[in-house]
């Protein structure tokens, strides 16, 4: 196993150690922001026609590798995050037929955020409409939530 180690640019203090197979460890070794200490150990890989050389440690800097970033709120990924669900009935939707729904309309100042939107059946949302949920008497079935981000490099 390889350790990634990542670290910040200016405080130089770790922040995440993750142990990775020799595999990954290999694709990851010509990434843009990977640093090979060279006080670093190496395990020989072989091949069928060659010997590779993995160190047993790669730093990333996160400053410049990956910063985990949150997609911004689309129709398929809210459709994905819901489950096809509507969020006022409860029926399944295919996606041709669900709709983004803000919990707060955008008129009263609503966000287009992952927490403000949610995926709605076409009648719902007409239902629902230009107002809020308590105010269309239309409870959510369930809370939106931000999806979770994979720190993982490119």
């Amino acid at each position: 196993m390889v350790t990634i180690i990542a670290t910040t640019y200016f405080t130089n203090r770790v922040v995440i150690t993750h142990p990775i197979s020799l595999s990954r460890a290999i694709d990851l070794m010509g990434h843009r922001s990977a640093i090979i200490p060279p006080d670093a150990g190496l395990v020989e890989v072989h091949s069928p026609s060659q010997v590779v050389l993995v160190p047993d440690q790669i730093i990333f800097n996160v400053d410049g590798a990956f910063v985990p970033k949150v997609a911004q709120p689309t129709k398929r990924g809210v459709y994905n995050r819901d489950h096809g669900i509507c969020a006022y009935c409860g029926k399944w939707v295919t996606f041709t037929d669900a709709s983004i729904d803000h919990i707060v309309p955008q008129a009263h100042g609503g966000p287009t955020e992952w927490e403000n939107l949610v995926n709605a059946c076409r009648t719902c949302n007409q239902r629902k409409a230009d107002r809020t949920p308590a105010q269309a008497r239309m409870p959510l079935r369930f809370q939106p939530f931000t999806p979770k981000v994979r720190l993982r490099p490119d």
